[in-house]
C-alpha cells in the first residue's frame, strides 16, 4: 500500500517544503527591506562624512547580529567607498 502512494506523499513533501522555504525567504526579504529603510533614516539625518559614519556605525551595531552580515564594519564602509570617486 506504502508502495503505490510513494510518488504522491513524495511531491507532496517536496511541495510542502518549498512552499515553507518561499515564506521563509519572504520574511527575510521583508526583514532586510525594514533594516534597509532604517539605515536610509539613520543616513538622513546627517550632515556630514563623519556623521554618516556614526550614523553607519550605530546602524551596524544594531542590526549586525539580526543580518548575519558575513563583513565587518570597516569592511563594508570601504567597499561602499570604494565604488565612489572620492579618495578618503
Amino acid at each position: 500500500m506504502m508502495e503505490e502512494h510513494y510518488d504522491i506523499v513524495k511531491q507532496a513533501l517536496l511541495n510542502h517544503i518549498r512552499e515553507v522555504f518561499e515564506e521563509i525567504e519572504e520574511d527575510i526579504a521583508r526583514s532586510h527591506e525594514e533594516k534597509y529603510a532604517m539605515l536610509e533614516d539613520a543616513l538622513e539625518n546627517a550632515s556630514d562624512v563623519d556623521e554618516l559614519k556614526v550614523a553607519f556605525n550605530q546602524w551596524y551595531s544594531d542590526h549586525a547580529d539580526d543580518l548575519e552580515l558575513e563583513y565587518e564594519i570597516e569592511e563594508l564602509w570601504e567597499n561602499a567607498l570604494s565604488n565612489t570617486d572620492l579618495d578618503f
